[in-house]
């Protein structure tokens, strides 16, 4: 079950393809005529980009950033739009039925709803590796070097009912994890591992399965900051948990980090794809789970969204 940030792609092999050029304010534009705002140049643009966001989840230079994105990795196709994508947005955003989000965007036919959104949704997921940091990119000589932390979905059950599934922070109910590190300095993702199943392996057991082995292969002296989950005895070599022998700004450290980290497991859980009870199955749901990652990664990367300084005020 358990992948790396690979993703096996089913998409057709990379071919050239000029798409269109566009801009914060022609994605401003557009989403601001689909949901009806048609007297939106009286607004400020802060107002503006706050119903924008509300509708879409992401500022228009965020989406303008991730249709770059998409263009730059030849990923769009003569077909591609940029309002399927803004569709395929607002899907991941809000999670609704396609007959519903087929009328918003004034599309009568499920069929096509859905079509665009498996157009869309295995591009963006491919956008989140070149988000990513590389981890030399990320060795500024410190010894603390990610934060690390699982964070597990709820899902439709599986048939047949299987336990490996349970998730215990949904009470039982089917879940599927995800691995997620974070550079310590900076606001960049620096590794993403999963679906898991939480019925078989707690966050240690599945640290131990890539992430653990690649983090004593790179060497250097690099250790992870975790919770009390990650702290085995046997692991100490390469993980750090809150100790009580720690002194005071260590300790402050430690719990801020943990803190920003959460921060960041709680903008992927804004998105209700993330948040709902996932109704497509698991290889879809690691699609959408990186498309999302790509999304909030291009708003740490421009501003719209940040993490605070791990380090104690002085």
């Amino acid at each position: 079950m358990a992948t790396d940030t690979d993703i096996p792609s089913s998409l057709p092999s990379p071919r050239h393809v000029e798409a269109m050029v566009m801009g914060a304010d022609a994605f401003l534009e557009m989403g601001m005529l689909i949901v009806g705002v048609e007297r939106y140049q009286w607004y400020s643009a802060e107002k503006n980009i706050a119903i924008f966001k509300e509708e879409f989840g992401a500022t228009p230079s965020s989406v303008n950033d991730l249709w770059s994105d998409l263009r730059e990795m030849e990923l769009l196709t003569k077909k591609s739009r940029p309002k399927h994508l803004l569709m395929t947005i607002r899907f991941l955003w809000m999670y609704p039925t396609l007959g519903p989000l087929g009328r918003f965007f004034k599309i009568d036919s499920k069929n096509t709803v859905r079509k665009w959104i498996h157009h869309f949704v295995p591009r963006i997921a491919q956008v989140m590796s070149k988000r990513m940091v590389k981890w030399k990119d990320a060795d500024l000589g410190q010894t603390f070097f990610m934060s690390v932390d699982g964070t597990c979905c709820r899902i439709e059950e599986p048939r047949p009912f299987s336990k490996i599934y349970s998730c215990h922070k949904f009470g039982g109910h089917a879940g599927v994890n995800y691995e997620i590190g974070m550079s310590i300095i900076l606001q960049k993702l620096l590794w993403v591992y999963g679906p898991t199943l939480p019925g078989l392996h707690n966050d240690l057991e599945v640290a131990r399965q890539a992430l653990l082995p690649k983090l004593r292969a790179y060497g250097n002296g690099k250790r992870i900051i975790a919770d009390g989950i990650y702290g085995a005895a046997s692991e100490s070599d390469v993980v750090s948990i809150d100790n009580e022998f720690d002194p005071r700004e260590v300790a402050e450290f430690k719990e801020r980090v943990c803190s920003r980290h959460e921060k960041f497991n709680n903008l992927l859980k804004l998105w209700d794809c993330l948040e709902d009870v996932f109704r497509h199955g698991i290889t879809f749901h690691r699609e959408c789970f990186h498309a999302v990652v790509a999304i909030v990664c291009i708003q740490l990367d421009n501003g719209s969204y940040s993490l605070f300084d791990p380090y104690p005020m002085c």
